[in-house]
């Protein structure tokens, strides 16, 4: 059974669609996870800084 072109294109796009999804949601996770980084390293800068100033 040969496959028709309609549904060649269709398949293909699904799998491009769900390839750039896929890539954004890496991508997102990934800069959530790097601003909570650099957040935790301010944060804690900024309460060492505090501290050392009180002392």
């Amino acid at each position: 059974m040969q496959p028709t072109p309609l549904g060649s294109f269709t398949r293909f796009l699904f799998g491009f669609t769900l390839l750039i999804s896929i890539s954004f949601g890496v991508t997102f996770a990934v800069q959530k996870y790097a601003i909570g980084q650099s957040a935790e390293k301010q944060q804690a800068a900024a309460a060492a800084a505090m501290l050392k100033q009180i002392k």
